[in-house]
């Protein structure tokens, strides 16, 4: 197991390392920030009922170290004050590093380590979805948004920009007036595809969307061209639209997102993808189908055979993947477990593809702050309570059922749910209110007990 170099403080300490990244909307950043505070205070919490975790005494967080996940800031947020309510942390832009030291209990003639470091890799989903592009030439790319643009809702989303862009002749001198024009209808069609009433998964690049540091979209932009799809050319003229659109998108899968998964994620032992399926579930179908469509490519690499590139960076050490659904606290508290197994239903045929491939997958259903506590009404009949995250109102509300398994044609839709803002009284000295972190944590970290 790796360890820090000599002149870390913490030299010596084996290393876990865990990436956490969230599709859009999942609420990655609050749960880094529950997850530091439940280990922050192991022994006072729910952390201590688990017979995996046990074994921690304390957990620090540690500042001092570059590019750190900024825990302060985050708890600046969820703490209120006299001046400022409670707010969730904004979403990360780039990738950081949460680093915890544990110290454990041993007993005297334990082989174990008494201290060992964790580290949470933080960055953007929008960065993961570009695992699709290192495997795609320039024609495959030009083919998928070929395909996506076609379909609703897409193609209400952005109408007539497929035809513009297949209008383009790849041999065609560049024009760069264009393509400032179209990049810019471009950006805004992944920018409105993610939100709702859409909510949809697949917006590649992901830089364009979270561009993050040292990436600017403008300086070698690209765009899928549906002409060179069914055309035989690969070398297109000098200073044309399929040479420089070709080259362009070649630069951004090798030099961007290819050094980024070969830098960070040959060093981990698990990866962590929060989801938004109840925001997901909200919009229907459509949502759905392109949410496990994105999934399937994430998870593609672990499926490869031996002598893959993706399958050599990814089989050496990640042996846990955990899917997380979150925000369950919007939901009753018997509606929490179904949507466990409709998670399970939703990606049978995903987990079914990974059985045999020596990683373990698992599902999981969270909240990392609970925002809406359970009443009754007058009548007796339960339903919700929670602060309205724009009004700060208290308010009631039903949520609307779960079903315990998806429809095989995902042909499913529930109510919207109210935003809700995180609850007053927060203190990092006590753990937060939150649901099921604790069971997270030991499959990722947990020790068997004997």
């Amino acid at each position: 197991m790796p360890t820090d170099r000599p002149s870390s403080p913490l030299a010596g300490c084996p290393v876990t390392r865990i990436g956490i990244t969230g599709l859009s909307g999942a609420g990655k950043s609050t749960l880094i920030t529950a997850i530091i505070n439940h280990l922050e205070n192991a022994r006072r919490g729910a952390l201590a009922h688990q017979p995996g975790l046990a074994a921690i005494r304390h957990g620090r967080w540690h500042r001092e170290i570059d590019r750190a996940f900024d825990y302060d800031h985050a708890l600046t947020a969820l703490t209120s004050s006299t001046h400022q309510p409670p707010s969730w942390p904004e979403s990360t832009r780039d990738w950081s590093i949460a680093r915890l030291s544990l110290d454990y209990r041993r007993r005297w003639y334990s082989l174990r380590p008494r201290r060992r470091c964790l580290e949470l890799f933080d960055y953007p989903g929008e960065w993961l979805l570009d695992l699709s592009l290192l495997d795609w030439s320039f024609a495959d790319y030009s083919a998928r948004w070929r395909d996506w643009l076609a379909q609703p809702p897409r193609r209400e989303i952005a109408p007539g920009l497929l035809d513009e862009l297949a209008s383009i002749d790849p041999a065609a001198p560049f024009d760069d007036r264009q393509m400032a024009s179209l990049t810019q209808r471009w950006s805004m069609m992944l920018a409105d595809s993610r939100l709702p009433p859409h909510r949809l998964s697949r917006n590649l690049p992901g830089r364009w969307l979270m561009p993050g540091e040292g990436f600017d979209p403008d300086a070698m932009p690209f765009l899928p061209l549906p002409a060179v799809v069914d055309r035989e050319e690969t070398d297109w003229p000098a200073g044309s639209w399929g040479q420089v659109c070709g080259e362009h998108f070649l630069h951004y899968r090798d030099r961007v997102a290819r050094p980024f998964f070969e830098s960070h994620f040959g060093r981990l032992d698990a990866q962590v993808i929060l989801v938004d399926l109840i925001g997901a579930l909200r919009s229907g179908r459509d949502a759905l189908a392109d949410m496990r469509a994105a999934l399937e490519a994430i998870l593609g690499p672990f499926r490869y055979r031996d002598g893959h590139w993706l399958a050599q960076l990814f089989g050496r050490r990640i042996r846990r993947v955990a899917i997380v659904a979150t925000q369950i606290d919007h939901l009753l508290p018997a509606d929490q477990a179904r949507l466990t197994r409709l998670l399970d239903s939703y990606l049978f045929e995903l987990t079914q593809s990974l059985a045999g491939k020596q990683v373990e997958l698992r599902l999981f259903a969270v909240a990392s702050v609970t925002a809406a506590q359970p009443r009754e009404d007058g009548r007796g009949e339960p339903m919700l309570v929670g602060t309205e995250k724009s009004s700060r109102e208290k308010i009631a509300f039903t949520p609307p059922s779960i079903p315990e398994r998806m429809p095989h044609d995902l042909d499913l839709v529930i109510d919207e749910l109210p935003a809700l803002a995180p609850p007053a009284g927060l203190d990092r000295a006590r753990p937060f209110p939150g649901r099921r972190i604790d069971s997270l944590l030991d499959f990722l970290i947990g020790e068997n007990p004997s």
